[in-house]
């Protein structure tokens, strides 16, 4: 457990070094770890149980700088895996997966043959 969390703090640090985390927002069960601390171990706050971190990239996307995540990534260990069914990529290392999430605005109109 402790290797996660260290890996956590790396990946975070990294993001930090190259000037990325401003611009995205923690989601998901690693969240409960900070609402752990901020409302002071509460016992309503469930336990960490989930081995992926989900950062969701709010649109319009605000990154300013040019960074090759692949690339930062690699350095803790980390390697990129594409669906080609979805085409959808995460960061995977034995100890955790990544995933960077962007919201999906307004619905999609199914294609019938008369239109």
């Amino acid at each position: 457990m402790e290797k996660r969390f260290e890996l956590f703090f790396d990946v975070l640090n990294l993001l930090v070094k190259y000037g990325v985390l401003r611009d995205l927002i923690l989601i998901g069960g690693w969240c409960q770890y900070f609402y752990k601390i901020y409302f002071n171990n509460a016992p309503e706050v469930p336990v960490l149980r989930t081995m992926d971190i989900d950062f969701l990239i709010p649109r319009p996307a605000k990154i300013k700088k040019d960074v090759d995540i692949d690339f930062v990534l690699k350095q803790l260990g980390f390697s990129t895996e594409h669906s080609q069914l979805t085409g959808y990529v995460k960061f995977v290392h034995p100890d955790l997966e990544i995933e960077f999430i962007t919201p999906e605005y307004g619905k999609r109109r199914k294609q019938t043959a008369s239109n």
